[in-house]
C-alpha cells in the first residue's frame, strides 16, 4: 500500500529536519524547483562511514549466504581481499559527501580499507562466527539474512519496517537476531531498533517477547557485545510510540492514504551542527 510505513531511520530524519526528510521522501515526485537529476545526484551521495556499513554487512551476508547454501565459505584471507577491491571500486566510481562539499580533496582509501578490514576480522575472530559454522549450521534452513522486504511488519495494525541483520534459531528454542554496527555505540537509538526486530520475529516468526534474543554486535577496533531482553509490556509501550511518531508523519501528508506530501513549505529546516553530514545542504542556500 503506497501509505508511509515508520521505521527508526525515517522517524530520526523526520525528527532531526523536517527539510532533509521531505529532500529524502518527496522531493523528487513533488518538488517542481529542483530537478530530479540534482535531486538523484544529492541522495546518491555516499561517505565514509556508510560506505564502510555498506560494505562490512554485505561481506558478512554474503559469506553467511554461502553457509546457509551449503557452500564452502570463503576464508579470512579471501573475503578482505575482495573487500578492498571493493573500496577501490566505490572510491573510483562514486560521489563522497566529504569530497563534494570540500571537507576533503580526496578519500583515503588505504585507511577505508583498514577500518573495514578491522571489522571483518572481528566478525570472523568472534564466538558467533565459530558457533554459526559449527552448531549453528544445523538450523541453516531457517536463517534470515537481509530480508529482501525490507523487513515489513504490521505494529498494531500500521505498516512499520524493521529489517534484521541476522535472525536464527538458537538450540534452546530461543531465537537470535544478531545486528552488525561498524559506527559508535549509541546505546539508546540501538536498543530502540532491537525492539522493533523484537516486534519483526514476533510478526514473522509467531514468536514471544521472552524468547527473542537480540544482540548488537559493534565491530570496530574496540569490539563490544550487547544484549537486549524485552517483555510484552516492554513492546506494547514500543507499539504505542510508533504510533504516536506515525501520526506524527501522517500530519505531514495532505493525502494520508497515499502518502502525498503537503507543501515543501510544511517542512521547516532545522539549522544545527549535523548540517554539514546531510546531503542536501547546498539546496538550503547557506
Amino acid at each position: 500500500t503506497p501509505i508511509l510505513g515508520w521505521s527508526v531511520s525515517r522517524y530520526e530524519k523526520f525528527e532531526g529536519c523536517k527539510r532533509q526528510y521531505y529532500y529524502d521522501y518527496y522531493a523528487k515526485k513533488y518538488d517542481k524547483e529542483i530537478p530530479a537529476q540534482k535531486l538523484d545526484s544529492l541522495k546518491s551521495l555516499t561517505s565514509t562511514h556508510l560506505e564502510i556499513g555498506n560494505l562490512v554487512h554485505d561481506a558478512i551476508a554474503t559469506q553467511l549466504h554461502r553457509i546457509k547454501k551449503n557452500q564452502t565459505p570463503q576464508n579470512h584471507t579471501e573475503v578482505i581481499n575482495y573487500s578492498h577491491y571493493l573500496v577501490d571500486r566505490a572510491v573510483q566510481e562514486k560521489t563522497f559527501l566529504e569530497v563534494h562539499y570540500g571537507q576533503r580533496d580526496q578519500i583515503d582509501s588505504d585507511d577505508l580499507k583498514d577500518r573495514v578490514g578491522i571489522c571483518l576480522k572481528n566478525f570472523f575472530e568472534s564466538h558467533w562466527y565459530s558457533w554459526l559454522a559449527e552448531e549453528g549450521i544445523k538450523s541453516r534452513s531457517e536463517w534470515v539474512i537481509e530480508p529482501n522486504d525490507f523487513g515489513e511488519v504490521r505494529i498494531n495494525g500500521l505498516k512499520a519496517y524493521c529489517k534484521v541483520d541476522f535472525l536464527f534459531p538458537m538450540a534452546e528454542g530461543d531465537l537470535c537476531v544478531l545486528d552488525w554496527k561498524t559506527g559508535k555505540i549509541d546505546r539508546e537509538k540501538h536498543r530502540r531498533q532491537m525492539t522493533g526486530y523484537v516486534v519483526y520475529a514476533q510478526d514473522i516468526c509467531r514468536a514471544q517477547a521472552e524468547k527473542v534474543k537480540p544482540v548488537v554486535v559493534y565491530l570496530g577496533e574496540n569490539y563490544q557485545e550487547m544484549e537486549h531482553s524485552f517483555t510484552q509490556d516492554e513492546l506494547d509501550e514500543f507499539a504505542q510510540q510508533i504510533a504516536l511518531q506515525t501520526r506524527e508523519m501522517y500530519e505531514c501528508c495532505e493525502i494520508v492514504e497515499e502518502n502525498i506530501p503537503k507543501a515543501k513549505d510544511n517542512f521547516p529546516r532545522n539549522v544545527r551542527k549535523f548540517c554539514a553530514y546531510c546531503n542536501y545542504q547546498e539546496l538550503c542556500g547557506d
